[in-house]
């Protein structure tokens, strides 16, 4: 076992998608991580409507690795195809998900389940 390194500012979580009539699919995204008092500013800034649980995940979306075309070729996720990766619902939805267990300190193997 590992110690435990202090001051990492983000992560890389592996992003589960299950489309209709595909087979379960895979991505990473390294998500930006917020201690207690950044989520609990967020939360406040919600409130107050100064920003959307959206706009807020949308900004902590830093990467997407592991994306292929459709003849198996790697794809480099550039900021538009990251953005049209969040309106997917499939994608979008495992995004938000991987965020929140980010954020939650949820470790890859209780995310899972």
């Amino acid at each position: 076992m590992s110690a435990f390194v202090v001051g990492i500012a983000s992560v890389f979580k592996t992003v589960t998608v299950r489309r209709p009539g595909r087979e379960e699919e895979e991505f990473i995204a390294e998500i930006r991580v917020h201690d207690r008092d950044e989520q609990d500013a967020i939360q406040e800034r919600q409130k107050n409507d100064e920003i959307t649980a959206t706009e807020q995940i949308r900004s902590d979306l830093l990467s997407i690795t592991g994306l292929q075309d459709k003849d198996g070729n790697s794809v480099e996720a550039t900021p538009e195809l990251m953005e049209k990766m969040y309106k997917c619902p499939y994608a979008g939805n495992g995004i938000m998900r991987a965020w929140y267990q980010v954020q939650n300190g949820l470790p890859e193997e209780t995310a899972k389940n």
